[in-house]
């Protein structure tokens, strides 16, 4: 895994390039400081204005016009699905800076824990009536086929990278 090249005391080993946080490993950096930036907005906004909220009561208590069974354990799940990926993004992050082999399956890991909570939420919003309309729409179901795209494209990138096989190796 290598090649030997000159060096001031006879041979040395040179680990074969490409190596380091750059390349295509710049643009899955920036996709995790977006999600981390965007799983922290989520959290915060269903904490600042929805629990407690008007809204919350709207959806979540018996005898309203809005109520339905699926709205509580729905919007409970998004928020502990973007709680879950705001920590594994920071756990990312930290295995990224400090190189470490476990990396690449940790990121594989991520993206599939990222398509399965989308997946999840689709259907539990797709059986509340009141939501129909959401999951009619087309943007519901393009964000998971982005995902999926996403998932395959970086998935198979990981696998296959020379940079990453170099880089991750602690």
């Amino acid at each position: 895994m290598g090649s030997l090249i000159p060096a001031k005391k006879g041979m040395r080993l040179s680990p074969d390039d490409p190596k380091g946080l750059g390349g295509w490993l710049v643009l899955v950096q920036i996709g995790l400081y977006v999600t981390l930036i965007r799983s922290f907005l989520m959290v915060y906004d269903f904490f600042l204005n929805s629990h407690g909220s008007e809204g919350w009561n709207a959806l979540t208590s018996p005898g309203s016009a809005d109520y339905h069974t699926l709205w509580k354990p729905t919007l409970v799940f998004e928020v502990s699905a973007n709680i879950i990926l705001l920590l594994l993004t920071v756990y990312l992050l930290i295995l990224l800076y400090n190189k470490r082999a476990v990396f690449p399956r940790w990121l594989i890991l991520y993206y599939i824990i990222g398509l399965g909570m989308q997946i999840i939420l689709i259907i539990l919003v797709s059986n509340i009536p009141q939501s129909a309309e959401l999951t009619a729409g087309s943007s519901l179901l393009s964000n998971i086929a982005r995902g999926l795209v996403n998932s395959l494209i970086w998935t198979a990138y990981i696998l296959r990278s020379k940079r990453v096989q170099n880089t991750f190796v602690n």
